[in-house]
């Protein structure tokens, strides 16, 4: 039996900051399984040798190091400023990123697995999702947790939030919406509801 279609998958996405990580570790506890696509990424990136050579012929020889690794942060700056290179990128790696987590997913022995992906939707990961939860918090919580965070100016902060889609167009795109401009006590009460209604729909 394929086990894809016997488990229930939450795509859970956010701009950055919005309180991802937080949402994911409630849902751990709660019992589900967790798959972050950044690691996934990080793995494509180190262990995927035709990715890596088709990296290298499109952003140049240069971004691979002398051990035959990506320069991850490199190769960050170059498409951070440059969307076609950006896409380029994506349209290389979402199909190999998306092929790893369905064979995570196929192996899992939990009943709800958790996706974490900031770029879900433009990836098609949402695709197989049963429901999409989008985490949200107003840019200027965002902006504030983001200079915290990384020690940055507001303007480079500012930058960096701009780069990305549209909040607005994940929420559109949202079964779930899980407020996250309070207090931890906050969202464990939406997180834990939302689980409740999962365990009684299986």
């Amino acid at each position: 039996m394929n086990r894809l279609s016997e488990t229930y998958l939450i795509g859970l996405t956010g701009n950055i900051c919005t309180g991802k990580t937080i949402v994911c570790g409630i849902l751990s506890e709660l019992g589900a399984d967790i798959i972050d696509a950044d690691v996934v990424t990080h793995e494509v990136l180190r262990e995927d040798d035709q990715a890596i050579l088709e990296i290298g012929n499109v952003f140049g020889k240069d971004i691979v190091d002398k051990n035959g690794n990506i320069d991850r942060k490199q190769l960050g700056k170059i498409v951070f400023n440059d969307s076609v290179l950006l896409k380029k990128l994506e349209e290389l790696l979402h199909p190999l990123i998306r092929l790893r987590i369905e064979n995570l997913i196929s192996t899992t022995n939990k009943d709800v697995v958790v996706v974490e992906a900031i770029k879900l939707l433009e990836s098609g990961l949402s695709d197989k999702c049963n429901s999409i939860w989008v985490v949200d918090a107003s840019e200027k919580v965002r902006l504030q947790r983001l200079m915290e965070r990384n020690n940055i100016s507001n303007f480079e902060a500012k930058k960096m939030l701009d780069f990305q889609m549209s909040q607005d167009y994940k929420l559109n795109s949202a079964d779930v919406v899980i407020n996250n401009n309070n207090s931890f006590e906050d969202i464990y009460v939406q997180v834990r509801c939302e689980w409740g209604k999962i365990v009684l729909s299986k």
